[in-house]
Protein backbone atom coordinates (compact mmCIF):
# COMPACT_ATOMS: atom_id res chain seq x y z
CA UNK A 1 0.00 0.00 0.00
CA UNK A 2 2.83 2.17 0.91
CA UNK A 3 4.57 1.56 -2.75
CA UNK A 4 1.07 2.68 -4.07
CA UNK A 5 0.60 6.06 -2.34
CA UNK A 6 4.31 6.83 -3.08
CA UNK A 7 3.46 6.46 -6.76
CA UNK A 8 0.43 8.19 -6.35
CA UNK A 9 2.33 11.12 -5.43
CA UNK A 10 4.60 11.14 -8.18
CA UNK A 11 1.48 10.77 -11.02
CA UNK A 12 -0.38 13.51 -8.80
CA UNK A 13 2.89 15.60 -9.59
CA UNK A 14 2.61 14.72 -13.27
CA UNK A 15 -0.23 15.91 -13.27
CA UNK A 16 -0.36 19.37 -11.51
CA UNK A 17 2.89 20.54 -12.99
CA UNK A 18 1.68 19.96 -16.05
CA UNK A 19 4.49 17.73 -17.96
CA UNK A 20 3.75 16.89 -21.06
CA UNK A 21 5.22 13.76 -23.38
CA UNK A 22 8.69 14.03 -23.54
CA UNK A 23 9.61 16.16 -20.71
CA UNK A 24 12.49 15.37 -18.01
CA UNK A 25 11.15 14.85 -14.87
CA UNK A 26 12.62 16.19 -11.74
CA UNK A 27 15.83 14.21 -10.66
CA UNK A 28 15.33 11.44 -7.69
CA UNK A 29 17.02 13.58 -5.65
CA UNK A 30 14.79 16.62 -5.80
CA UNK A 31 11.56 13.65 -5.74
CA UNK A 32 12.80 12.84 -2.72
CA UNK A 33 12.94 16.08 -0.94
CA UNK A 34 9.43 16.99 -2.15
CA UNK A 35 7.47 14.67 -0.82
CA UNK A 36 10.30 13.42 2.43
CA UNK A 37 10.91 10.39 1.09
CA UNK A 38 14.13 8.21 0.63
CA UNK A 39 15.67 8.32 -2.79
CA UNK A 40 15.16 4.27 -2.63
CA UNK A 41 11.54 4.34 -2.27
CA UNK A 42 11.47 7.35 -5.42
CA UNK A 43 13.68 4.71 -7.08
CA UNK A 44 11.05 1.82 -6.75
CA UNK A 45 8.24 4.05 -7.72
CA UNK A 46 9.90 5.59 -10.59
CA UNK A 47 10.99 2.00 -11.60
CA UNK A 48 7.07 0.69 -11.53
CA UNK A 49 6.09 3.44 -14.06
CA UNK A 50 9.13 2.79 -16.07
CA UNK A 51 7.61 -1.04 -16.22
CA UNK A 52 4.08 0.11 -17.26
CA UNK A 53 5.48 2.19 -20.08
CA UNK A 54 4.46 5.93 -18.12
CA UNK A 55 7.74 7.15 -18.21
CA UNK A 56 11.34 5.94 -19.69
CA UNK A 57 14.49 6.42 -17.87
CA UNK A 58 17.31 7.03 -20.12
CA UNK A 59 21.07 5.88 -19.05
CA UNK A 60 22.89 8.81 -17.53
CA UNK A 61 20.20 11.31 -18.98
CA UNK A 62 17.21 11.36 -17.12
CA UNK A 63 13.65 9.72 -16.54
CA UNK A 64 11.11 11.32 -19.06
CA UNK A 65 7.05 11.27 -19.35
CA UNK A 66 6.33 8.82 -21.95
CA UNK A 67 4.03 9.55 -25.07
CA UNK A 68 0.18 9.38 -23.95
CA UNK A 69 -1.23 6.51 -26.32
CA UNK A 70 -0.81 2.86 -27.70
CA UNK A 71 2.92 2.23 -26.38
CA UNK A 72 1.86 2.60 -22.69
CA UNK A 73 0.78 -0.76 -20.83
CA UNK A 74 -2.32 -1.53 -20.35
CA UNK A 75 -1.79 -2.34 -17.09
CA UNK A 76 -1.21 1.68 -16.44
CA UNK A 77 -5.14 1.96 -16.51
CA UNK A 78 -5.57 0.04 -13.37
CA UNK A 79 -2.81 2.01 -11.75
CA UNK A 80 -4.30 5.28 -12.27
CA UNK A 81 -7.93 4.25 -11.61
CA UNK A 82 -6.49 2.75 -8.30
CA UNK A 83 -4.42 6.10 -7.29
CA UNK A 84 -7.29 7.93 -8.76
CA UNK A 85 -5.49 9.28 -11.29
CA UNK A 86 -8.22 10.82 -14.50
CA UNK A 87 -8.09 8.87 -17.59
CA UNK A 88 -8.50 10.99 -20.78
CA UNK A 89 -11.73 11.09 -22.58
CA UNK A 90 -10.15 9.30 -25.63
CA UNK A 91 -9.08 6.15 -23.15
CA UNK A 92 -11.84 5.79 -21.24
CA UNK A 93 -14.70 6.02 -24.83
CA UNK A 94 -11.73 3.40 -26.01
CA UNK A 95 -12.17 0.98 -23.29
CA UNK A 96 -15.60 1.08 -22.98
CA UNK A 97 -15.96 0.28 -26.75
CA UNK A 98 -13.46 -2.34 -26.13
CA UNK A 99 -15.28 -3.93 -23.16
CA UNK A 100 -18.76 -4.01 -25.05
CA UNK A 101 -16.92 -5.57 -28.57
CA UNK A 102 -15.31 -8.12 -26.36
CA UNK A 103 -17.92 -8.83 -24.09
CA UNK A 104 -20.52 -9.26 -27.17
CA UNK A 105 -17.99 -12.17 -28.60
CA UNK A 106 -17.72 -13.79 -25.25
CA UNK A 107 -21.59 -13.79 -25.26
CA UNK A 108 -21.59 -15.85 -28.43
CA UNK A 109 -18.95 -18.00 -27.35
CA UNK A 110 -20.47 -18.82 -23.86
CA UNK A 111 -23.91 -19.98 -26.03
CA UNK A 112 -21.33 -22.60 -27.78
CA UNK A 113 -19.42 -23.67 -25.56
CA UNK A 114 -21.44 -23.26 -21.97
CA UNK A 115 -20.25 -26.05 -19.94
CA UNK A 116 -23.00 -27.60 -17.07
CA UNK A 117 -20.53 -26.43 -14.42
CA UNK A 118 -20.29 -22.87 -15.77
CA UNK A 119 -24.20 -22.58 -15.86
CA UNK A 120 -23.74 -24.03 -12.31
CA UNK A 121 -21.13 -21.15 -11.63
CA UNK A 122 -23.49 -18.44 -12.86
CA UNK A 123 -27.17 -20.30 -10.65
CA UNK A 124 -24.77 -19.28 -7.50
CA UNK A 125 -23.60 -16.35 -8.35
CA UNK A 126 -27.56 -14.69 -9.27
CA UNK A 127 -28.73 -16.72 -5.70
CA UNK A 128 -25.98 -15.14 -4.09
CA UNK A 129 -27.41 -11.13 -5.97
CA UNK A 130 -30.39 -12.42 -5.34
CA UNK A 131 -29.74 -12.64 -1.36
CA UNK A 132 -27.96 -9.48 -1.47
CA UNK A 133 -30.62 -7.20 -2.89
CA UNK A 134 -32.61 -8.90 -0.02
CA UNK A 135 -30.38 -7.67 2.01
CA UNK A 136 -30.07 -4.26 0.90
CA UNK A 137 -26.49 -4.83 -0.17
CA UNK A 138 -24.86 -3.52 -3.28
CA UNK A 139 -24.17 -5.91 -6.66
CA UNK A 140 -20.95 -4.31 -7.46
CA UNK A 141 -18.81 -7.12 -6.89
CA UNK A 142 -21.26 -9.49 -7.93
CA UNK A 143 -22.03 -8.27 -10.93
CA UNK A 144 -18.48 -8.07 -11.96
CA UNK A 145 -18.32 -11.68 -11.29
CA UNK A 146 -21.63 -12.27 -13.50
CA UNK A 147 -19.68 -11.01 -16.45
CA UNK A 148 -16.79 -12.98 -15.65
CA UNK A 149 -17.93 -15.95 -15.14
CA UNK A 150 -19.76 -15.34 -19.08
CA UNK A 151 -15.87 -14.75 -19.94
CA UNK A 152 -14.97 -17.96 -18.36
CA UNK A 153 -17.23 -19.98 -20.22
CA UNK A 154 -15.74 -19.30 -23.00
CA UNK A 155 -12.64 -21.42 -21.99
CA UNK A 156 -10.29 -18.20 -23.33
CA UNK A 157 -8.04 -17.56 -20.82
CA UNK A 158 -6.28 -14.76 -22.80
CA UNK A 159 -9.59 -13.23 -23.15
CA UNK A 160 -10.64 -13.71 -19.55
CA UNK A 161 -7.51 -11.33 -18.78
CA UNK A 162 -8.16 -8.69 -20.95
CA UNK A 163 -11.95 -8.50 -19.32
CA UNK A 164 -10.64 -8.57 -16.04
CA UNK A 165 -8.18 -5.66 -16.39
CA UNK A 166 -11.24 -3.57 -17.60
CA UNK A 167 -12.87 -4.70 -14.37
CA UNK A 168 -10.14 -4.15 -12.38
CA UNK A 169 -10.11 -0.24 -13.55
CA UNK A 170 -13.39 0.23 -13.24
CA UNK A 171 -13.74 -1.09 -9.54
CA UNK A 172 -13.97 2.05 -7.56
CA UNK A 173 -16.51 3.37 -10.46
CA UNK A 174 -18.55 0.64 -9.93
CA UNK A 175 -19.24 0.90 -6.55
CA UNK A 176 -20.80 4.19 -7.18
CA UNK A 177 -22.79 3.20 -9.70
CA UNK A 178 -24.52 0.43 -7.83
CA UNK A 179 -25.08 2.37 -4.77
CA UNK A 180 -28.47 2.99 -6.16
CA UNK A 181 -30.13 -0.15 -5.71
CA UNK A 182 -32.72 0.43 -8.19
CA UNK A 183 -29.47 -0.57 -10.17
CA UNK A 184 -28.75 -3.62 -8.87
CA UNK A 185 -32.02 -4.60 -9.40
CA UNK A 186 -31.95 -3.73 -13.05
CA UNK A 187 -28.88 -5.45 -13.05
CA UNK A 188 -29.67 -8.50 -11.33
CA UNK A 189 -32.90 -8.88 -14.00
CA UNK A 190 -30.79 -8.34 -17.01
CA UNK A 191 -28.47 -11.18 -15.68
CA UNK A 192 -31.50 -13.79 -15.17
CA UNK A 193 -32.16 -12.90 -18.76
CA UNK A 194 -28.55 -13.24 -19.82
CA UNK A 195 -28.71 -16.52 -18.22
CA UNK A 196 -31.76 -18.43 -19.70
CA UNK A 197 -30.28 -17.25 -23.19
CA UNK A 198 -26.94 -18.93 -22.37
CA UNK A 199 -28.47 -21.95 -21.06
CA UNK A 200 -30.42 -22.04 -24.23
CA UNK A 201 -27.26 -21.49 -26.40
CA UNK A 202 -29.31 -18.61 -27.86
CA UNK A 203 -26.48 -16.59 -29.19
CA UNK A 204 -28.44 -13.95 -31.01
CA UNK A 205 -30.75 -13.58 -28.02
CA UNK A 206 -27.95 -13.09 -25.99
CA UNK A 207 -25.82 -10.75 -27.88
CA UNK A 208 -29.17 -8.03 -27.85
CA UNK A 209 -29.70 -8.57 -24.10
CA UNK A 210 -26.27 -7.84 -23.75
CA UNK A 211 -26.04 -4.49 -25.48
CA UNK A 212 -28.76 -3.23 -23.88
CA UNK A 213 -27.60 -4.09 -20.26
CA UNK A 214 -24.34 -2.51 -21.43
CA UNK A 215 -25.83 0.32 -22.69
CA UNK A 216 -26.72 2.41 -19.78
CA UNK A 217 -22.99 1.09 -17.52
CA UNK A 218 -21.23 2.04 -21.08
CA UNK A 219 -22.66 5.91 -21.09
CA UNK A 220 -22.12 6.21 -17.08
CA UNK A 221 -18.29 5.40 -17.60
CA UNK A 222 -18.64 7.89 -20.62
CA UNK A 223 -19.75 10.53 -18.21
CA UNK A 224 -17.71 9.91 -14.94
CA UNK A 225 -14.63 7.86 -15.49
CA UNK A 226 -12.57 10.71 -17.07
CA UNK A 227 -12.87 13.66 -14.66
CA UNK A 228 -10.19 16.20 -14.67
CA UNK A 229 -6.95 16.57 -17.41
CA UNK A 230 -5.09 13.38 -18.28
CA UNK A 231 -1.35 13.52 -17.52
CA UNK A 232 -0.38 14.56 -21.26
CA UNK A 233 -3.39 17.11 -21.31
CA UNK A 234 -4.34 15.15 -25.32
CA UNK A 235 -7.81 14.77 -26.05
CA UNK A 236 -9.85 13.17 -28.37
CA UNK A 237 -13.04 12.59 -29.74
CA UNK A 238 -14.76 9.84 -28.93
CA UNK A 239 -15.50 7.54 -31.63
CA UNK A 240 -18.82 7.24 -32.59
CA UNK A 241 -20.73 4.11 -31.91
CA UNK A 242 -23.21 1.83 -34.11
CA UNK A 243 -26.52 2.20 -33.43
CA UNK A 244 -27.82 -1.38 -31.69
CA UNK A 245 -30.70 -2.35 -33.17
CA UNK A 246 -33.92 -2.65 -30.87
CA UNK A 247 -34.08 -5.88 -29.40
CA UNK A 248 -36.60 -8.55 -30.34
CA UNK A 249 -40.10 -9.01 -28.62
CA UNK A 250 -38.88 -12.18 -26.42
CA UNK A 251 -35.27 -10.31 -25.34
CA UNK A 252 -37.65 -7.46 -23.13
CA UNK A 253 -38.16 -7.81 -19.84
Amino acid sequence: MEGLEQTSKLLELIRERGFMPGDKLPSERDLAALFGMSRSAVRESLIRLDTLRIVESRPKSGVYLQPYGAERSIEAMVLFAETNTPLSAAEVAQSVELRSVLENEAMRLACLRRTQSDLKDLQQILCDSAAAISRGETLAELDAQFHKAIVAATKNDVLLRFINVFYRMSRKRREIYFDAPRQSKRSHAQHLQLYSAIEAQDAVLGQQILRRHLKGVDAYFRMFFSEGPPLARRRAPAPKRATAKPASRSSRS
